[in-house]
């Protein structure tokens, strides 16, 4: 089994290197491009690509080293939209695309403290709501920030710290 899961890993890293030949092939150094124009005699077979892929998804390697050992933040930062105290529902329809959302406010979590790239993601959110809400002419935005303690502070009593602020006033004109 694991023989067969390092060729998985391997195979499955090669079909990724080549699709910069496509991508990012331009910005590549030297050393990177032989690389990428060697890998191109490497030709597996559709059926086996396709049985790795799936086994990829099954395993979760795909998705590189942050599956095995996730480096989790102890802090959260959201930012949430409200019309008249009521929250504005965000662009997602379906679970994995509210999940994306949610997973860009963690991954963007610390750069939120940053005003101008704050102000930046906010314009650009609240456009793109506006839009969805025609009828919505006003939004009070709010950062939430919450503070996770530690499993041993939690163990002497520590609470989640949550500090919530409006920090802005959108009208839509």
């Amino acid at each position: 089994m694991l023989l067969f899961h390092v060729f998985s890993s391997f195979i499955i890293n090669i079909q990724i290197i080549k699709t910069w030949k496509t991508s990012t092939y331009s910005s590549l150094n030297t050393y990177g491009k032989k690389i990428i124009d060697y890998l191109e005699y490497f030709n597996t077979p559709e059926f086996i690509q396709s049985s790795m892929r799936n086994y990829a998804y099954y395993t979760g390697i795909e998705r590189g080293y942050e599956y095995y050992s996730p480096n989790a933040s102890n802090k959260q930062t959201k930012i949430i939209f409200r019309n008249n105290n009521i929250p504005v529902d965000l662009p997602g329809k379906t679970f994995e695309s509210k999940f994306k959302i949610n997973s860009v406010f963690t991954i963007l979590g610390g750069q939120l403290e940053n005003e101008g790239f704050r102000n930046r993601v906010i314009q650009s959110m609240s456009v793109r709501l506006f839009t969805l809400n025609p009828n919505i002419n006003h939004m009070d935005v709010s950062i939430v920030k919450k503070e996770f303690p530690s499993l041993g502070e939690i163990q002497k009593g520590k609470p989640i710290r949550i500090e919530e602020s409006t920090v802005y006033n959108i009208n839509k004109n």
